[in-house]
C-alpha cells in the first residue's frame, strides 16, 4: 500500500461544528507557567509536499542528530485532542513553530513521526521516529527546520546521510508524564468503510488495503517505538485491552476531498489476510464532524495504548546455540571465533544470517538459521552467552526485520563477579553493540527480555545463584540510571526441582524456592514488577496444566497464584534419548502451554524449545546421549570451513593464545522433533 498525502484538506474542519476551540493559545496542560506546563495535551500535524532529513553517522554517544527541512510547508497545522472528548483546531505554522512552541513544550524536546515516500524510491511508505527540537520557520519561502535526534526507523539501510523525500507528515506528539511504553497504536489503509448497524451510534468499520504493518511510538520523554505486522499486534489485543474497548481516532478524507475526524470506542477486530480486509465494531462517542461518511480516502486509525508487553503473543520460542561441528564448550576459549560461546556476535553470521562479517566470504554456503527459525513459525529466541566486547547489532536488527523478538543474557560467568566487576563492565551491555538501540537511548526493538546467567541455583554452583540475585537488582538500577524503559523484564533460569523449604500446603513444588528467594530478597523486592520466573522443565503438559505433585492442580496455574508474577519457559522440551519419547510428547507440551497463554496472557510470556539444534559436541548417530537429542536439527557432513584471522575480530584475549580458529558450516538435518515443533507453532 502507498500512502497518500491525505492531510492537505484538513482545513475543511476548522468550519464545521466540531470545534471544540481554536489558535494556538492554551496550549499547555499545566497552566502558564505551572509544574506541568512542559506536558502539552495537544497532538499537532505538519504537511509539505517535500522535504529533506541530513543526519551525521552516530557520534561516541551513540546518537544521530541532524536537521529536517519542510519545503513548502503547509501555513497551518492541525492539533487535536482525543480524550477525555475530542477537541480540533488549527493555528498558523509560524505561530506554532514561535510562541506555541517554547509554551507547550517548555524545554522537553517532544518526540515526533515523519512519514514520507523517499525520492525514487517506488512510493513505498516509510517513516523515522525523531525528537525535535530548535523550530525554525521562513514563511515567505516556507520552508521549516528542526533539530532532530533520529530514534528509530523502517528503512533498510542506515539513515544517516542526506535523505530526499516527498508527501511528508509530521505528526508531532503531545508530551506526557507517566510511565506508558506507548502512545498509540496507528493503522494505515486506502479506505475505510463505515456501515450502520442496528445500534444506535454503532458501525461496522472496514479498513481495505490494510497496510501490512502497524506502528506503536511513545511520547516524550520516553522513546519507544515499533513496527510490526498486523499478524503481530492483533493476537496481543486482549492482553493489551482485556475487557476494555480502546478509545481510537479515524481520519480521512470524503470523495470530494473534505476532512472527517472521529472519535470512537473499538472492539471485536478480525483480519483477513487474503483480502487485506481489517474489520472493528466502532461506537462513535465524544464530538465528532457530523454524521459519518460512508467511505473515508486515506484512513488513519490511532488507537490509544492499553496494557504492553514487548514479547509476542503466543511467544512460540527456540534456544539457540548453533555452533557447528569443531566447538566444544570446554575448549571455546582456546580460540577467538568461540571465545565466550557467544553465538550472537557478527563473526558468527555465517550460521545466523546471510554474510560472515569475515574476511572470507561463506557464500554460497551462509546458513541463515534466522530465516529457518522465521520459516518454522518461531518468534522468540533464547540466547546463553554474550561478550560485550563484540559487535551483536547485526544479529538483533536482522532478527527484528523477522520480527523475531529476542531475549538476551547475561552469562554465567559476569553473574559470578560481583561488584568488583559490575562496577565497571554493566555499562556496556546498554551501549548499541549491544542491548541498546542505535541511538543508545533505549533498549533494541529486537530485546523482549534480559536472562541472568544458567541454573545457577544447581548443586554445581554453591552461594552462585545469591549472588547472581544481587545482580538482577544492579542490572535494572543501571538500566534506570540510563533511563531505558521498564517494559524488559528480567529473570533467572533456574532448574525444575525442589530446593529448600516448601511454601504451599506442605509440598514444595519445583522451582519455588528459588523464586521466592529471587521475590523477597531485599535487593530485588522492590522490582517485583519488573521480573519474570524462568523454568526449564522436560515435563508433560498434563503436570505443567492439570495436576502437578498430585495436588489435582497444574505446576503453571499453581506457580502464577502463588507468586503473580509472569512466567517465561526459558527452556522446555524433552530428549529423543529418554525410552518413553515420543514426537508427540513435545507436541502436546509445547500446544498445551500456547492454548494456556492464549487463554491467559498475562500469566505466560512465551516458551523457548529446548532446542533449535543438538548440542554438537554431544550428539551421537543414534540419540545415545540424552544432552546430544533435544533438538529439531542434528549437524550433518561439512560444508564449508572458514580459516579466521586477527582482522576479523575487535577485541584480543591472551586466553585464545594466538589461536584465530576456525568457523564450520555444517548442514542441519531434520530431527523427527521438527515435524512436531512446526505443527505446534503453526
Amino acid at each position: 500500500m502507498t500512502l497518500k498525502r491525505f492531510f492537505l484538506p484538513v482545513l475543511a474542519l476548522v468550519s464545521g461544528a466540531i470545534l471544540a476551540g481554536c489558535g494556538g493559545d492554551g496550549a499547555t496542560s499545566g497552566g502558564s507557567g505551572g509544574p506541568a506546563a512542559s506536558y502539552s495535551p495537544r497532538t499537532y500535524m505538519l504537511t509539505a509536499p517535500s522535504g529533506q532529513l541530513s543526519t551525521a553517522a552516530a557520534d561516541g554517544s551513540g546518537d544521530i542528530t541532524g536537521t529536517l527541512t519542510l519545503k513548502n510547508v503547509e501555513s497551518q497545522v492541525l492539533w487535536y485532542v482525543d480524550q477525555p472528548s475530542l477537541e480540533v483546531g488549527t493555528t498558523a505554522t509560524k505561530d506554532y513553530v514561535s510562541a506555541i512552541w517554547s509554551d507547550a513544550y517548555r524545554g522537553l524536546a517532544p518526540n515526533a513521526t515523519v512519514q514520507f515516500q523517499l525520492s525514487g524510491g517506488g512510493g513505498a511508505l516509510e517513516g523515522v521516529y525523531v525528537s525535535l527540537s530548535q523550530p525554525a520557520y521562513d514563511e515567505k519561502s516556507g520552508t521549516a527546520t528542526f533539530r532532530v535526534r533520529v530514534q528509530n526507523d523502517t528503512l533498510d539501510h542506515s539513515v544517516a546521510g542526506s535523505l530526499a523525500f516527498t508527501n511528508v507528515t509530521v505528526k508531532v506528539l503531545n508530551n506526557l508524564a507517566d510511565d506508558k511504553e506507548v502512545a498509540a497504536y496507528t493503522q494505515y489503509a486506502d479506505q475505510a468503510k463505515l456501515q450502520p448497524t442496528a445500534t444506535p451510534n454503532q458501525y461496522k468499520m472496514v479498513l481495505s488495503n490494510v497496510g501490512p504493518d502497524m506502528f506503536w511510538v511513545d511520547n516524550a520523554p520516553g522513546a519507544y517505538s515499533d513496527a510490526r505486522p498486523l499478524s503481530y499486534f492483533l493476537p496481543q489485543w486482549s492482553f493489551v485491552f482485556g475487557s476494555n474497548t480502546p478509545s481510537a481516532t479515524l481520519f480521512g478524507t470524503t470523495a470530494t476531498g473534505e476532512a472527517k475526524l472521529y472519535s470512537v470506542k473499538l472492539a471485536d477486530p478480525v483480519y483477513d489476510e487474503e483480502t487485506e480486509e481489517l474489520a472493528y465494531t466502532a461506537t462513535l462517542q465524544g464530538r465528532n464532524a457530523g454524521a459519518p461518511a460512508a467511505v473515508l480516502n486515506e484512513a488513519v486509525l490511532s488507537i490509544a495504548s492499553g496494557r504492553f508487553t514487548r514479547f509476542p503473543i503466543p511467544g512460540k520460542g527456540t534456544a539457540y546455540q548453533a555452533f557447528g561441528q569443531g566447538y566444544i564448550p570446554s575448549t571455546a576459549n582456546t580460540s577467538y571465533i568461540y571465545f565466550g560461546s557467544d553465538i550472537a556476535r557478527k563473526q558468527a553470521g555465517s550460521l545466523w544470517g546471510t554474510q560472515s562479517y569475515l574476511k572470507q566470504s561463506c557464500a554460497p554456503s551462509c546458513r541463515n538459521d534466522l530465516k529457518t527459525i522465521k520459516d518454522m513459525g518461531i518468534n522468540l529466541i533464547r540466547l546463553y552467552d554474550w561478550d560485550t566486547r563484540n559487535d551483536h547489532s547485526q544479529f538483533l536488527d536482522y532478527a527484528n526485520s523477522l520480527n523475531i523478538k529476542v531475549i538476551v543474557p547475561l552469562s554465567n560467568w559476569i553473574s559470578t563477579q560481583g561488584d568488583a566487576v559490575w562496577n565497571t563492565a554493566l555499562a556496556a551491555y546498554f551501549s548499541n553493540r549491544n542491548f541498546g538501540n542505535k541511538a543508545g537511548t533505549d533498549w533494541h526493538p529486537a530485546i523482549a527480555g534480559v536472562i541472568i546467567s544458567n541454573e545457577l541455583d544447581s548443586e554445581g554452583y554453591p552461594g552462585n545463584y545469591s549472588t547472581a540475585i544481587g545482580l538482577v537488582a544492579r542490572f535494572i538500577e543501571e538500566a534506570d540510571k540510563r533511563k531505558f524503559s521498564k517494559s524488559v523484564p528480567v529473570g533467572m533460569p533456574v532448574t525444575f526441582v525442589p530446593r529448600g523449604e516448601p511454601y504451599l500446603l506442605g509440598r514444595n513444588m519445583p522451582g519455588w524456592n528459588q523464586f521466592n528467594r529471587l521475590l523477597t530478597d531485599p535487593r530485588t523486592a522492590k522490582y517485583k514488577d519488573r521480573l519474570m520466573l524462568a523454568p526449564q522443565t522436560y515435563n508433560d503438559e498434563t503436570y505443567l496444566l492439570k495436576n502437578a505433585e498430585s495436588t489435582g492442580q497444574g505446576w503453571i496455574p499453581a506457580t502464577y497464584k502463588q507468586f503473580g508474577v509472569p512466567i517465561l519457559f526459558t527452556e522446555i522440551g524433552y530428549s529423543r534419548a529418554k525410552p518413553d519419547y515420543t514426537p508427540s510428547y513435545v507436541n502436546r507440551q509445547l500446544k498445551g502451554v500456547l492454548d494456556y497463554q492464549k487463554n491467559n496472557p498475562g500469566q505466560i510470556l512465551g516458551i523457548a524449545h529446548f532446542q533449535f539444534d543438538d548440542k554438537v559436541w554431544k550428539q551421537t548417530d543414534h540419540d545415545t546421549d540424552t544432552e546430544g537429542a533435544f533438538g529439531t536439527f542434528h549437524h550433518g557432513s561439512i560444508v564449508k570451513q572458514i580459516q579466521t584471522v586477527q582482522a576479523d575480530y575487535d577485541f584480543y584475549d591472551n586466553d585464545a593464545k594466538t589461536n584465530y580458529g576456525v568457523l564450520t558450516i555444517d548442514q542441519l538435518v531434520k530431527t523427527n522433533l521438527y515435524d512436531a515443533v512446526v505443527d505446534a507453532y503453526k
